[in-house]
């Protein structure tokens, strides 16, 4: 291999190993293959650097049976002390045409799609301890078709 191929392949491999890890996160599977309104996913995590800025999301795998070209929650983030919060987040899902905006996932699983939905952008928390959120779906049928799991990306925010 010539030593400028050498160069570029260890400089990759520096850039690849040097992506920082998220601070948290998981997924929860839907039971069933429908979101009944009753079942709140719930995430739990550690904050320890109240100084630090974080960007969260909100990480929805769905299929293509999906009726809605977006998904309405009501989050609520519950944090130490008490403190507690409670927002309605809009989850486009779709363009205006039905093009799914999340990644199709493989050749087998070709009618799957993962979208990472912007939730909180730069956000300090407060005070270091357990935050938890949990996730309601806010759509106007009891029984949500088409969503197969649902997720929370926690991650520093990029300078």
């Amino acid at each position: 291999m010539r030593p400028f191929g050498l160069f570029v392949l260890a400089a990759a491999s520096l850039f690849i190993g040097c992506a920082e890890p998220p601070v948290f996160q998981a997924d929860l599977p839907i039971p069933t293959g429908a979101w009944d309104r009753t079942f709140k996913p719930s995430f739990t995590f550690e904050v320890q650097d109240t100084l630090a800025k974080h960007d969260v999301f909100i990480d929805v795998r769905h299929t293509g049976d999906y009726p809605f070209s977006d998904l309405y929650l009501f989050v609520d983030l519950a944090g130490p002390g008490g403190r507690h919060a409670r927002d309605t987040v809009q989850c486009l899902l779709a363009d205006p045409s039905g093009v799914w905006f999340g990644k199709g996932q493989g050749f087998i699983f070709a009618d799957r799609y993962e979208a990472h939905v912007l939730y909180k952008l730069g956000n300090r928390f407060p005070v270091s301890g357990t935050y938890t959120i949990t996730m309601e779906q806010a759509m106007r049928t009891e029984k949500l078709i088409g969503v197969l799991d649902v997720g929370l990306s926690v991650m520093r925010s990029k300078p």
